[in-house]
């Protein structure tokens, strides 16, 4: 990072009158201001940890450039101050840029020659050649952004304002973001040490430190001397690759972390004969023309090998993060390309129904035409996959459908589509999420004994209560409760004395279900329910009502162990027994299939989602009897059909008059069982 001192002398402004020691490193106050951040911060020292992880996995990093393609950086560039009718001049100047940084990071400068003569001053040092080819992006540019940016052109923003004046934009994530905008104080530029393509963060540069020659003067973007080369974007890329200045930052006292540059006691400005700033330690000179130095365009030409290594170790770890299907890069070799549109995870449920749909786009490029087909894997078992369209030669929206899902182990699943030739030969792949989260509420009842007649003690005063009784029900180990409702059969006159509580079996849970009301009544046969009614008093007292305290305080408890059912009298003169009482636990599980179901499993329901009225096909012969039963999200039943002598047909179901929601519909054939989900809207 170079800052430029702007001396006035006689009313002009002079920039190429720079002084090395005058100079503040762009990059170390923007990273001081970003740290600031604690959020930032987090990230920062996360994303820098797992680069080192992966620095340790991959040490031959000379054998993989050997082998491996050079790795594609999709580039975009942003001028928000420049002018839309400077357009072909700001693309050039871009594209003047890019070449320069290929040049630079690829030893194909057209000044890496005056390496030869200068190395002899740094025995073991080696004009370094990074694996990458920088390209500014052609295709699937951003939606929303700079409205002139035609698909197939470059990436080149003109007046679109960058993450609202900031240096990071959402909307460019994916992209090596080069920003070029004025930078008060004269600083050429400016990049976070070790950047983050997916946050959308940017290298800055001032506007007369991008790019070469005469630049575009209507937009004011003019290269300046001695910075007018394009080795300060150069230099700053070199931040967001993680390399530091070749004085570490702190002198001879810090290493930059690089092996083969020499130790540095600080910024080298001007433009120094190679050989000719001894070094930190003695026999060694400081490596003035190195790009991470504060030297002049002119003066800088190499880096060492041991700062590509680490460069390509950190475009390696971001190669991820590129956005795919974005460059060419002038190949003209026919190809072709699948980009994901759906790209957050599919829930089966609440809405989905019994398909999950994900779309993605084929595109080709340089007149490729072979067919290419799409298969998936990964989905869950029993499920069924199509594509519309099965295989395509152009450009096309490709929907891919997995149905049956609502029968089928629940859990989240990585989908994996292969766009090739044949199912078995490699190509180009992309991954869906679908998060198969569909589950039913199955409600099971537990009664005690009938007849238990046990007596409630009177009460020993006025609002003075008796011995309290007890009664329990066993409930195995359904799994955590969904809802729960509670019949209690009580002889008793004047049943206002009363007061009746469930506990849950760990015996600190519990909820009044009768809190003395009714008056002089006498007897009472409720099942209390949160979704009651108010309670309307009888001789006897009968009906669903809500509880004096709702059920929900056990809601997502366990169901395993003693409900206990405890009643006092809270008055003298009137007595009465528990005759008896049940509990119906309600309980949330997968959507499943019986194992040994042959012909249920390929049971139908269409449409659905549906209006209340839809279609049940049975696609077998030779079942007497199936019974059908429709429960809402809660478990209670909405209807029951049945159906006789199916014989390969279709049964309409009409139950128009229910709310719209979620409905489980259970089929069984006497001895298997399958539960379909049906949604109403």
């Amino acid at each position: 990072m170079r800052k430029i001192t702007i001396l006035l002398i006689l009313n002009f402004l002079i920039t190429n009158l720079v002084s090395a020691q005058d100079r503040s490193c762009g990059m170390e106050s923007h990273m001081e201001e970003l740290m600031q951040d604690p959020v930032f911060a987090e990230q920062w020292h996360e994303n820098q940890s797992q680069f080192k992880a992966q620095v340790i996995k991959s040490s031959n990093i000379e054998q993989r450039n050997n082998v491996l393609n050079p790795v594609v950086i999709p580039v975009a560039v942003h001028f928000p101050g420049g002018q839309e009718s400077d357009r072909a001049c700001l693309e050039a100047l871009a594209q003047t840029q890019i070449d320069i940084l290929n040049g630079d990071y690829t030893a194909t400068n057209s000044d890496a020659n005056l390496w030869n003569s200068a190395s002899q001053f740094y025995p073991g040092a080696v004009h370094g050649v990074a694996n990458l080819t920088f390209c500014i992006a052609t295709q699937n540019h951003p939606n929303n952004t700079d409205n002139d940016l035609v698909e197939g052109g470059p990436a080149v923003t003109i007046g679109y304002n960058f993450g609202g004046g900031g240096d990071s934009d959402g909307a460019w994530s994916g992209y090596m973001n080069i920003l070029v905008k004025n930078i008060n104080g004269g600083v050429l530029g400016y990049s976070p040490l070790g950047g983050n393509i997916a946050a959308g963060q940017s290298v800055v540069l001032n506007l007369f430190a991008f790019g070469s020659g005469a630049g575009c003067p209507n937009s004011g973007v003019v290269p300046g001397a001695p910075y007018n080369l394009g080795r300060t974007v150069t230099h700053e890329v070199g931040h967001f690759y993680n390399l530091r200045h070749i004085w570490g930052d702190g002198g001879c006292g810090v290493d930059d972390g690089i092996s083969d540059t020499p130790l540095a006691s600080g910024a080298n400005g001007g433009c120094p004969s190679p050989g000719s700033v001894p070094g930190c330690v003695a026999g060694e000179y400081e490596m003035s023309m190195n790009y991470m130095d504060y030297t002049n365009d002119a003066c800088m030409y190499m880096f060492t090998q041991g700062q590509m290594d680490l460069a390509d170790n950190y475009i390696n770890f971001l190669e991820s993060q590129f956005k795919p299907n974005t460059v060419n890069c002038g190949s003209s070799v026919p190809d072709y390309f699948v980009e994901a549109q759906t790209t957050e995870p599919v829930f089966s449920c609440p809405s989905t129904g019994e398909d999950a749909t994900f779309e993605f786009i084929f595109s080709t490029v340089n007149g490729y035409n072979n067919n290419i087909s799409f298969f998936a894997s990964g989905q869950p078992e029993g499920s069924i996959v199509t594509f519309s369209p099965q295989s395509a030669n152009s450009d096309t929206n490709v929907i891919m459908t997995i149905s049956n899902i609502s029968n089928t182990q629940i859990g989240n699943y990585t989908i994996t589509v292969n766009a090739s030739i044949g199912p078995f030969f490699p190509g180009k792949t992309i991954t869906f999420n679908l998060n198969n989260n569909c589950t039913s509420i199955q409600c099971n009842n537990f009664d005690s004994d009938e007849n238990l007649n046990i007596s409630i003690p009177d009460g020993i005063g006025a609002n003075q209560s008796g011995d309290a009784i007890t009664s329990t029900i066993t409930v195995p180990d359904l799994g955590i409760l969904s809802s729960i409702s509670v019949n209690v059969d009580v002889s008793h006159t004047y049943i206002e004395d009363l007061g009746v509580f469930l506990f849950h079996p760990d015996q600190a849970t519990y909820a009044v279900l009768w809190g003395r009301d009714c008056g002089d009544f006498d007897n009472f046969d409720i099942t209390f329910s949160d979704d009651g009614s108010e309670i309307v008093c009888g001789n006897p007292t009968v009906g669903i009502f809500a509880p004096y305290e709702s059920l929900s305080v056990f809601d997502g408890m366990d169901t395993a162990g003693d409900w206990t059912l405890q009643i006092q009298d809270y008055y003298n003169e009137d007595t009465g027994s528990l005759n008896d009482w049940s509990i119906e636990i309600c309980t949330e599980a997968p959507l499943s299939i019986n194992a040994a179901t042959i012909g249920l499993q390929d049971l139908t329901i269409y449409p659905n989602p549906n209006k209340g009225v839809f279609n049940v096909t049975f696609p077998y012969n030779d079942k007497s009897e199936i019974k059908m039963s429709i429960y809402d999200i809660r478990g209670r039943k909405i209807i029951e059909n049945q159906f006789n002598n199916i014989q390969n047909d279709s049964h309409t179901v009409n139950i128009s008059t229910v709310e719209a929601g979620v409905y489980l519909a259970v089929f069984s054939d006497g001895n298997n069982q399958i539960t379909k989900r049906i949604i109403i809207n």
